[in-house]
């Protein structure tokens, strides 16, 4: 049998289909998989989270605490601990009836900066800055606010915005093929563990628990109410990307209308006699805030 070469026929190689599309199904099945893996592994480290032991925040959360708070200290340090100490005194009185685990522990830090926010992060730590502060009109609307992000630390929800912030990193290094010191470098920085990003879902749950906290402390929810009011102010400011406090938070009419709706539905008194904040407190908030203006 005398061998030929066959001619290959032409196309046998190459589809009809069009590149960009086969490239669009594939880019978009690449995406869906990401996008369903990290939405089953963040629900199994939600579920798994109540199980890390109280003592690994601590850790973790060590030495962010003092390099954090060192960027703000250059007040005499003495005032912000005595702002400290009356932070830590309420929330020392609310935290027996939050139900909170017996390992965990309340921290309160105060912060002499314009900031309007007030954050829990790991191992139990609250800042409270004093742009946010001296808006307050009364202590009710400071327990209010305390008891908000005492609650974050109860559903453990930094340790939950840290392990899927952490998977997120992760998934994006292996597709992004970062090197491993990128990715073991995660952690380095304040900002990885100070501004820890809540769900809005989260939000709300700590929303309903400060709430209901606030109703049993004073017997009605106006602290509540006076809370939302100084935030809702702020919305309303044109720089608006400026109040941390309202990064990832339900909109601020939501959470009041939230707020009357749980109100009514126990029959709970929406206003009541309220107790001012301290003379002593208001005078160091103001000298820190003339401390601060001198700096700049």
């Amino acid at each position: 049998m005398k061998y030929s070469n066959p001619k290959i026929p032409e196309g046998i190689n190459s589809t009809e289909e069009n590149p960009l599309k086969e490239f669009f199904l594939l880019a978009t099945g690449t995406f869906t998989f990401i996008i369903v893996l990290v939405f089953l592994l963040g629900s199994i480290l939600d579920w798994s989270s109540k199980y890390i032991p109280f003592s690994y925040e601590l850790a973790i959360a060590k030495p962010f605490i003092t390099e954090f708070k060192d960027e703000y200290t250059a007040e005499p340090i003495g005032d912000s601990d005595k702002v400290s100490m009356y932070l830590q005194s309420l929330a020392d009185k609310i935290t027996p009836l939050m139900a909170l685990e017996d390992d965990v522990e309340i921290t309160l830090h105060y912060i002499n900066d314009e900031t309007v926010n007030g954050m829990a992060t790991l191992g139990g730590h609250v800042f409270i800055f004093r742009g946010l502060l001296e808006k307050l009109p009364s202590e009710n609307a400071l327990v209010m606010l305390l008891a908000h992000e005492v609650a974050h630390v109860k559903f453990r929800h930094p340790v939950k915005a840290l392990s899927k912030g952490l998977l997120i990193s992760l998934i994006f290094a292996v597709v992004s093929g970062q090197s491993n010191s990128d990715v073991t470098g995660l952690l380095a920085g304040t900002s990885q563990l100070a501004f820890l990003d809540f769900s809005r879902s989260q939000e709300q749950d700590a929303d309903n628990e400060a709430i209901k906290l606030s109703q049993y402390y004073y017997q009605h929810t106006q602290g509540a109410s006076e809370l939302f009011n100084v935030l809702l102010l702020e919305s309303k400011k044109a720089n608006v990307e400026t109040i941390a406090l309202l990064r990832s938070h339900p909109e601020v009419l939501d959470r009041i209308n939230k707020l009357r709706v749980l109100s009514q539905a126990n029959n709970w008194r929406q206003q009541g006699n309220v107790k001012l904040l301290p003379k002593e407190i208001i005078t160091l908030l103001t000298q820190g805030k003339v401390t601060q203006a001198l700096k700049k």
